[in-house]
């Protein structure tokens, strides 16, 4: 590697070894400049760039290291004209850091590899994933009920909490259940579910909807005798006193599978697709109690659960929207302008709206009570779509475990933020209102807004008519 910034390095062709020597500050300012163009138009070295960004990222949290990325990021205004020596024991500990990084790579490249070796020879092709009832990760969120009574045994879960792979019991009622990877389903009693995972889920007995999708991804829902996969489609499902399985398609369309089925009632579930039959939109089939095709109708949403019948509460009386003009914004952690990239905002709608730009982290305080009745609503826009755009609560401004984030917009999933939110078309202002008190509760000093981009800081979001306030589900 080149320890010399000012020397160009002509034999510097690797994508990894360019990248490397960017977040340590030893490009040139040209060579900057060309990195820089090419994250811009190449996906395949943004991509890398940022997983190697979020390594270095790690290492330096958990080395202690706080040196910034280089100055070519700033704004031209903050740079300085001249630059200092390098300190040995700063190059020495870029040396450390730099091997650190490849070594880390090389090891997480073998686990996966290993472990893609592991799954294949320990399970059938085509198997599809049993339920595991040990696994603690959270797989959805119930957000709105009505009149529901749950029954509650030693092999159901408590519904007040984040579900995890199991078991729910529905007696009567309805509720609006939200799988973290970004399908929501209004689930009728009487009725049993088994959640699989973050997009996949079993029904038993009952009636089902899916109602909505935040993102274009694959669901799969089974029966004792049939896969359905969807990708965003809206429809019904329903399994008979008699055992026939009545499927109603409402949006978009699925693709239908017979399946070798072995239930019992640890819902360890292993079912090889055959032969897809799609279904569309207005369309509605009868399966009999084998999982044959025993009549073709039309599809009728009436007989469904709908989102309509979740929605909200308008608020109680005239709720005042925060008044950002009259509220001190601060830096969200260490998030708010991270690797040294631009960071600013400014107050919009006279006051009661906030605009954030570049890497943008931004708080205010609103010491919150939250209850499993608060609701937050806001209007949202944006003009350039970034990594992550949206909101959360905290306690501290520490950016840890205590850290709650609602993402609305963003090309970056992250894993561990639910994507049910995740619903701006990028055009023009929409209206948020989220029940956040069926995700946390507590006392939270601080509300933050998001637009974050850690590879060209061009992220906008726009903020306005922000309010906070308790509301029942609308009956």
């Amino acid at each position: 590697m080149n320890q010399n910034p000012h020397q160009p390095d002509e034999n510097r062709k690797d994508p990894e070894e360019i990248i490397s020597a960017f977040l340590d500050g030893l490009l040139t300012d040209e060579e900057s400049q060309d990195f820089l163009k090419r994250l811009e138009s190449d996906d395949a070295a943004r991509a890398l760039y940022l997983e190697m960004m979020n390594i270095d990222s790690l290492l330096q949290w958990e080395q202690g290291q706080t040196e910034p990325l280089p100055e070519e990021l700033c704004t031209p205004e903050t740079i300085a004209q001249t630059e200092p020596a390098r300190d040995p024991q700063a190059a020495s500990a870029h040396k450390q850091l730099t091997f650190t990084r490849y070594a880390l790579a090389a090891t997480l490249a073998v686990c996966l590899f290993l472990t893609t070796l592991l799954v294949m020879e320990s399970q059938p092709a085509q198997a599809i994933a049993r339920i595991d009832s040990s696994d603690g990760v959270p797989a959805a969120m119930i957000i709105e009920e009505h009149n529901t009574v749950w029954e509650r045994t030693e092999w159901t879960q408590d519904v007040s909490k984040p579900l995890v792979p199991g078991w729910l019991k529905l007696k009567s009622g309805r509720a609006l259940i939200d799988f973290l990877g970004g399908t929501t389903i209004a689930l009728q009693g009487p009725a049993e579910l088994g959640l699989n995972s973050d997009s996949r889920a079993y029904l038993k007995s009952g009636r089902l909807a899916v109602v909505g999708t935040s993102r274009k991804h694959d669901f799969t829902l089974t029966t004792a005798d049939l896969t359905i996969l969807s990708q965003s489609a809206n429809f019904g499902l329903a399994i008979n006193p008699d055992n026939q399985t009545e499927l109603h398609v409402f949006e978009g369309s699925v693709e239908v599978s017979q399946s070798q089925s072995r239930p019992d009632e640890d819902i360890s579930q292993e079912q090889v697709p055959d032969k897809p039959l799609l279904v569309k939109a207005g369309e509605a089939i009868v399966f009999d109690s084998q999982g044959q095709l025993q009549e073709r109708l039309l599809a009728d949403q009436s007989a469904f659960p709908t989102r309509s019948q979740f929605s909200v509460a308008d608020p109680p009386g005239d709720i005042p929207a925060i008044d950002f003009a009259s509220a001190e914004i601060l830096p969200y952690s260490f998030q708010d302008g991270q690797y040294e990239l631009p960071t600013d905002y400014q107050l919009i709608e006279n006051g009661k709206g906030i605009r954030l730009w570049g890497n943008a982290w931004k708080s205010v305080e609103v010491n919150q009570e939250i209850t499993p009745n608060t609701v937050i609503e806001f209007d949202f826009r944006s003009s350039h779509e970034g990594q992550i755009h949206g909101f959360g609560f905290d306690a501290d401004r520490k950016y840890d475990k205590q850290n709650h984030t609602f993402q609305i917009y963003g090309y970056e999933a992250w894993s561990h933020i639910g994507q049910q939110f995740n619903t701006y078309s990028g055009t023009g202002w929409k209206r948020f209102r989220i029940r956040v008190g069926r995700y946390l509760t507590g006392k939270y000093r601080y509300l933050h807004f998001i637009a974050d981009e850690d590879v060209i800081a061009r992220a906008e979001s726009q903020f306005r008519n922000v309010r906070i306030y308790e509301a029942p589900t609308q009956k």
